[in-house]
């Protein structure tokens, strides 16, 4: 494929940000960020390096994993990601409803695609 573990970084923060845009529509941003402050805290049980991801107001950033990952190649991301990502759409669903968190698994489905569509391919809520 050709695809280095930088350039899939870049997709899951696109992702990321997607889904932050996406759950700030229904939740706002201080409860998406509450939101986020969660999964990190429950993901970072198993991966430590998820405290490095960044958000605020404006959204998802993964710069400081990325220069983790400079450090350490052996980082676990896809992992760490799929596990974030499915956790959350896990807790947004029991937020929204199981519905409005269908349209947003949904489109993040479609941006996932390319990964294989693991973190939405078998979750229910």
């Amino acid at each position: 494929m050709g695809e280095t573990i930088g350039d899939r970084i870049k997709h899951y923060e696109a992702l990321l940000r997607e889904m932050w845009a996406a759950s700030a529509k229904y939740l706002g941003a201080f409860s998406v960020n509450l939101l986020v402050e969660r999964v990190v805290w429950e993901v970072s049980l198993e991966y430590k390096e998820i405290e490095l991801l960044q958000y605020d107001q404006n959204g998802v950033s993964c710069a400081k994993i990325a220069a983790r990952l400079e450090e350490n190649p052996d980082l676990p991301v896809e992992d760490m990601f799929v596990k974030f990502i499915a956790r959350y759409v896990e807790i947004l669903a029991k937020l929204l409803g199981h519905e409005r968190a269908e349209e947003i698994r949904k489109k993040l489905g479609q941006l996932g695609e390319e990964f294989s569509g693991e973190p939405f391919a078998s979750r229910e809520a």
